[in-house]
């Protein structure tokens, strides 16, 4: 980029003059009485927007909410950054340069490493950007930017766009009359104060409890907090409550919020003597967000990423149906964490600590899976693409390993040896290939069949790195196993499976064989997953291996499920017009079958948990209807929601809850399933999932984007997410609502 720059020599240094009148005389050149708000701006009913840069009346820094920091600072600050680019000069001499006035200001600019990239790779990109990193928070600017920022060098000592800076006070509200922030990101409310906002903090006792429950779960966010801080962080918290930002606050509600919502999910009674769970889940959700719209959650600050990262799965484990509001809660989260830098890796910035470092790696690692999982359930493309980012994964280490004063990391632990990160790490390397699998879903190219080949060999090597201990394993090879940890294998290899789906779905239909193997895969990837759907019901039901992970299953896991049932029959439903040579077994079609008449009571089990699950009954009921008319000859069929009053004939196996998948045996239901259907107030009835029929009736023309879309529910969103609820406790939105709050005293 030097090559583009003018060499400082060239460029004129004027001397900096002090501005003494208000911004907006100098702008219309008018004379300025100095006092504020002045007279010409009273005169123009400006008052409110009346602001000084340098030092104001009554030698006060006057400052607009809209200006983050002292112009003239900034603007010498820039000078010096675009004649030390100019110049090349390396990274320490341009911070050396600009020592004195950075400790004035607690400001700093970090410019890329000139270790960080291959000189001789042409691929490489021409520079990293820049990180302007400061107490609260850092902001970064691209590369690009900086030939703008020579070019206007003079049109900005008129006016500094306010989203070139960084709040220096997080807590200072955005929604002011001066204030250029759009309404509809903030909301139209009252403004809070700390006192309003602590009022609901339970008393200590009681919230060391829920702090510690979630601290102590497997749930994988909670790697975006370094547990050793954060428990520093909370002792100060109770010692000076008032003295911590609205953003810590935020985060720690959010903490609070999830950890109730564990005791929900799992049905367990809540510590003490506490208001119930729902209205208590509501109130930390609402003082999280009143937090978060009083720390101007849109721009940058220290924890604001981590705050709206935990508010918005306050927000995706509310309902177990899918939430096209959570996506773009997580939207908003990922503009902002690539506003701050975090979409490049923090070796290209040496000022930044080892520590910061690691902890940005653990939260855009975060950030990526659940864009890609999200974005897929509601049918939209992803919002992070693999080329907008370098930034590495975060080390295999344990949080006693490093903290804040840490110079560098430690070399990390051994890859089989498990850490807090081993499973984001192992997840990554599956997700980042199933990212480029959604992306082809949503292509509007066609890709050539040996494409999908080449993505395949691809999920396959991913799928080889997942460490020894979370490799799935038989359920009686797991026996001396954490709950936690037989979870995680299977929601890895859940996650394999599904790749491999919605890789090769769009082949399942077709006769020529040279798309066999991918029928094979289908099949086979759908029957594991609805296996291991069963596996972890049953286990999951008291007395079981995983019920203290009973609340994992969610609205993410249902529509796989799904999934895998429609696949299978379609599988069942063509098996008739194959030849001899390629049509299943009779015992292999049995256990098909018997697998998705489980699949179909487990659903009706939980149906009264959700509509999605509701969704999936009635179209589960489709598909098995539809099985059967194509004259299956095996076990007779009784599909529940069909003709509930007829009985079935079933084996003695089958009498117990178990059958034999291969050379395996599971167990697919409880042994006290009642048979009946929960009462819900009546399972609602579904048009859209004629889709599923259409599938049936013609397996060589499928369109698996309608199934998509018809399957998650999108079209019935608008009634069910967190932007559009008739529910008042609702993101931003807290008119008319007054809960019964907690125990305030602390």
């Amino acid at each position: 980029m030097g090559e583009t720059l003018n060499p400082a020599a060239e460029i004129p240094k004027k001397r900096t003059r002090v501005q003494f009148s208000c911004t907006a005389c100098r702008y219309r050149k008018l004379k300025c009485c100095r006092n504020h708000p002045c007279g010409n701006c009273k005169k123009r009913g400006e008052a409110a927007s009346c602001t000084y840069v340098g030092r104001g009346p009554r030698g006060k820094a006057q400052h607009g909410r809209s200006s983050p920091t002292l112009v003239q600072d900034r603007l010498h600050h820039l000078e010096n950054l675009v004649m030390s680019l100019a110049q090349n000069q390396r990274p320490d001499q341009d911070v050396d340069s600009n020592t004195s006035a950075q400790a004035e200001n607690n400001v700093a600019y970090a410019t890329p490493s000139p270790g960080s990239h291959d000189p001789h790779n042409e691929s490489a990109p021409v520079d990293a950007g820049t990180l302007v990193i400061k107490n609260e928070g850092t902001s970064y600017i691209d590369s690009a930017n900086w030939r703008a920022i020579l070019e206007e060098i003079n049109g900005v000592k008129e006016y500094l766009d306010e989203n070139q800076g960084i709040s220096e006070d997080e807590d200072v509200e955005a929604d002011g009359p001066d204030s250029s922030t759009p309404i509809l990101l903030l909301g139209n409310r009252r403004p809070v104060t700390k006192e309003e906002v602590l009022v609901d903090i339970p008393p200590r006792s009681i919230a060391d409890r829920l702090v510690s429950r979630f601290l102590k779960t497997s749930e994988p966010a909670r790697i975006a907090i370094h547990i050793p801080t954060f428990h520093k962080e909370y002792e100060q918290f109770w010692s000076h409550p008032a003295k911590k930002s609205f953003t810590w606050i935020s985060l720690l509600y959010s903490i609070l919020a999830l950890s109730v919502s564990i005791y929900h999910r799992s049905a367990e009674p809540l510590p003490s003597d506490m208001a119930n769970p729902i209205t208590l889940w509501a109130v930390f959700r609402k003082r999280s967000s009143e937090c978060l719209i009083q720390a101007n959650y849109i721009t940058p600050g220290r924890y604001k990423g981590e705050a709206l990262l935990f508010y918005s799965l306050t927000e995706f484990y509310r309902s177990q149906d899918a939430q096209i509001g959570v996506s773009y809660l997580l939207g908003i989260t990922i503009r902002l964490t690539m506003r701050m830098g975090y979409h490049r890796d923090p070796s290209h910035y040496p000022m930044l600590s080892a520590f910061e470092g690691e902890m940005r790696r653990r939260l855009w690692a975060l950030l990526t899976q659940l864009d890609t999982l999200i974005s897929f359930q509601i049918g939209v493309p992803r919002t992070i693409q693999t080329w907008q980012f370098d930034t590495e994964l975060p080390s295999n280490l344990l949080d006693t390993d490093f903290d804040e004063s840490s110079t560098k990391l430690p070399t990390e632990r051994p890859k089989d040896e498990r850490t807090d990160c081993s499973y984001t790490r192992a997840k990554a390397h599956i997700m980042k290939v199933f990212g480029q699998i959604t992306d082809l879903a949503f292509s509007r190219e066609h890709s050539s069949y040996e494409e999908i080949l080449e993505i395949d060999r691809r999920l396959e090597t991913a799928h080889d790195l997942v460490p020894s201990f979370l490799q799935i394993r038989s359920m009686t090879h797991c026996i001396v196993d954490p709950a936690d940890l037989i979870m995680r294998r299977f929601a890895l290899e859940l996650l394999y499976h599904k790749a491999r789906l919605v890789l090769h779905r769009r082949y399942i239909g077709e006769t020529n064989t040279k798309f066999a193997y991918s029928r094979s895969v289908c099949l086979t990837a759908a029957r594991e997953s609805l296996q291991h759907h069963t596996e972890i019901f049953t286990e999951s039901q008291p007395g079981g291996q995983l019920y203290a992970e009973r609340y994992f299953l969610n609205s993410l896991q249902n529509t796989d499920f799904l999934l895998s049932a429609m696949i299978l029959c379609l599988g069942l439903s063509q098996d008739e017009e194959r030849g001899d040579s390629e049509r299943l077994d009779p015992q292999e079609r049995a256990n098909f079958l018997l697998l998705l008449e489980a699949t179909h009571r487990i659903f009706m089990e939980s149906q009264h948990q959700s509509v999605d699950t509701q969704r999936a009954v009635s179209a589960l009921s489709i598909m098995l209807k539809r099985v059967k008319d194509h004259s299956f000859q095996g076990p007779h069929l009784n599909i529940p929601g069909q003709n509930l009053e007829s009985t079935t004939d079933y084996s003695p196996s089958q009498l117990t809850g178990q059958t034999t998948m291969g050379n395996e045996q599971f167990s697919v239901y409880p042994t006290n399933y009642s048979g009946s259907t929960p009462s819900v107030g009546g399972t609602p009835s579904y048009t859209s999932l004629g889709v599923i029929e259409d599938m049936l009736d013609g397996p060589t023309q499928l369109d698996w984007r309608l199934y998509d879309s018809r399957i998650s529910g999108v079209e019935m969103a608008t009634n069910n997410n967190v932007w559009y609820s008739d529910n008042p406790a609702t993101p931003f939105d807290f008119s008319g609502y007054d809960p019964t709050k907690p125990p305030t005293e602390h």
